[in-house]
């Protein structure tokens, strides 16, 4: 999938989120992947209209006061509010996402929900406007898979992090269990993600960035075609 069909879908997405795009978002699709209560009520509920998440990443690890976080593939910023309330005013939060409305979107959800210590850019996974070894976590929900270079995304997000810091992300592979299905064309979000790949050739593009202790650590009910699967990630810096 070319930048220009990502940014043009995730526009449509940041100016409309009550249409169907053929795949889970809102506020029930943060309930169904186990988001607090707590957060739920300390976010406005328009935020979590956006919430277009494939999984819990802050299930995925430990997240303490005063931390810095780094969310890749931002969106709208429901994942940014979250971690806010994670990191507490002593901590930072930093969002980039590619569209620049999704970008503007998150700031002003940041705005909304009250958050001063979420800084959000618009920018590429492949390159991220972030300083070496600054990052303590780096979370990430449904957007590796939408880089073109997945090599170059493992590469940054381990530039950025600290020594020991921690990757969590949620994302789309391929259904171990499904292998034989076909997926659609890659022009087509709704039914399958561009450059899915199996959980295990993801682990190994981690490892050859130089990540240590990468896993799977489960998947779940979220799909976009019959041969995908939702599914969290975590991973450490050495």
């Amino acid at each position: 999938m070319s930048h220009h069909s990502v940014i043009e879908l995730y526009t449509d997405l940041a100016n409309n989120p009550d249409e169907n795009f053929g795949w889970d978002k809102g506020l029930q699709n943060a309930l169904n992947h186990d988001y607090k209560d707590e957060w739920i009520k300390e976010i406005p509920e328009k935020i979590w209209s956006y919430c277009a998440a494939v999984g819990n990443p802050f299930n995925a690890g430990k997240f303490s006061i005063g931390d810095s976080i780094l969310d890749i593939g931002c969106g709208a910023g429901v994942d940014l509010c979250v971690a806010s309330l994670l990191v507490g005013n002593q901590g930072k939060v930093i969002g980039i996402d590619i569209t620049p409305a999704m970008a503007e979107k998150a700031k002003i959800n940041a705005t909304l929900a009250g958050l001063s210590n979420i800084t959000v850019h618009q920018g590429s996974i492949d390159k991220l406007p972030v300083d070496d070894d600054t990052i303590d976590t780096v979370i990430s929900n449904g957007a590796i898979n939408l880089s073109s270079s997945k090599d170059d995304a493992f590469l940054e997000i381990y530039r950025v992090l600290k020594s020991g810091g921690h990757l969590y992300f949620c994302d789309m592979i391929k259904d171990d269990n499904n292998l034989e299905e076909s997926c659609c064309t890659t022009e087509s979000w709704a039914d399958c993600v561009a450059g899915t790949l199996q959980s295990k050739e993801l682990i190994k593009l981690m490892e050859k960035a130089g990540f240590v202790e990468a896993k799977l650590l489960s998947t779940n009910h979220y799909k976009t075609s019959a041969s995908t699967v939702g599914a969290t990630f975590s991973a450490t810096k050495a």
